[in-house]
């Protein structure tokens, strides 16, 4: 393969990667908090716990992945 023609496919390549890495990063982003709230409630054997943090973890970690996801975003 030539140096024109590398150049050319690499030109091409990386916006189409750029877009793939944001859209698997912001999917994982979207999906982990709700998986991460279920292994910490499914961890904990008390059910009055186990409730409460459903109720406070996955609104926390929602949070804190947003807020991750706005630096790659930008």
């Amino acid at each position: 393969m030539t140096h024109q023609r590398f150049d050319k496919v690499r030109q091409q390549a990386v916006p189409l990667l750029k877009k793939g890495g944001t859209f698997i990063l912001l999917t994982a982003m979207h999906a982990a908090p709700a998986g991460m709230a279920g292994w910490a409630v499914k961890s904990v054997a008390r059910k009055p716990l186990r409730l409460a943090l459903a109720f406070v973890l996955e609104p926390l970690l929602t949070r804190l992945f947003k807020r991750a996801a706005a630096r790659f975003t930008r």
